[in-house]
Order: C-alpha cells, then structure tokens, then sequence
C-alpha cells in the first residue's frame, strides 16, 4: 500500500505547481512565510507551524469523535467538488471482485457482519472497524459501479 502523502509534501507540490504567488493571492500576503513553512520537511527545520490541512484533519476527526462524521464527509464532499468530473472523485480500492452481483454479496456480508458486532454487545473499537470495513465493501461496490457504466 503506497505511503499517505504528509500534508507538507501537499503544500510543497501546490506551491511548486501553483506557485507561490498565487497562493500569497489565495490566503493573503501576510502568510507568504507561512506558506513557505507549511511546505518544508519537518525533519530538517525546527521552525514549523500547523498548516490549514492539518487543522481540517484534526477537526473531521473531533466531529468523528463527538459522532457528527457526516459533518465531516460533508465537508469533505464541498471539497471535492473542486475536482472535476465524477471519476476524480472515486474512492481509491484495490481487490474489486468481477461482478457487480458479487460486490453487493460482499456488502451485505459485511454490513450484517456489524449488525451481529452490535447485537452481541462487543466492544466500540470492534463495532467501528466492523463499520469501516463495511463502508470500505461499499465504496468498492460504488467504484465497480463507476468503472464498468457506459
């Protein structure tokens, strides 16, 4: 599984493909250093700061933690509309199965599989990676789905 991207190594491609006027334009001239701190390697500077994506993070986490994740997703669905056409917005799966019929088959066994967590009283931590894997099957589905429309 590819490494997640740190949000600096996020900033410092915007700021190498955008560059870093126009993102002075965007945030305002008084965070052009603060742009060039979001954008270095935290290992080799000790003057870092927090940057925007890290803070939207640790807020979509805080509204998970209080259960309001469908705050969280909504927002992160406004930030998606920023890309353009639906297939950008595709969930990154790997392991699709080779019918729609048995990518269904898989959700429902997935989703039951956390009924059953619910119904025997287990613990949250297990209820929630039940549910994750859950959301996971169906976003394959979803993914399926995308990939083989017309």
């Amino acid at each position: 599984m590819p490494k997640r991207l740190e949000t600096w190594q996020l900033w410092h491609a915007m700021k190498n493909h955008l560059g870093e006027s126009f993102l002075i334009k965007v945030l305002g001239r008084r965070n052009g250093r603060t742009i060039r701190l979001y954008s270095q390697d935290p290992h080799f500077t000790e003057d870092r700061c927090k940057d925007p994506l890290q803070a939207l993070r640790i807020i979509f986490q805080e509204l998970s933690d209080y259960g309001r994740a469908d705050v969280a997703r909504k927002a992160i669905a406004y930030l998606k509309t920023a890309l353009p056409g639906e297939d950008s917005l595709l969930p990154a799966v790997a392991n699709l199965k080779e019918t729609m019929s048995e990518e269904v088959l898989a959700d429902f066994s997935a989703v039951e599989s956390l009924r059953k967590a619910i119904d025997d009283g287990l613990t949250a931590n297990v209820v929630e990676s039940k549910m994750t894997f859950a959301i996971e099957e169906i976003e394959r589905t979803f993914a399926l789905y995308m990939k083989t429309r017309d």
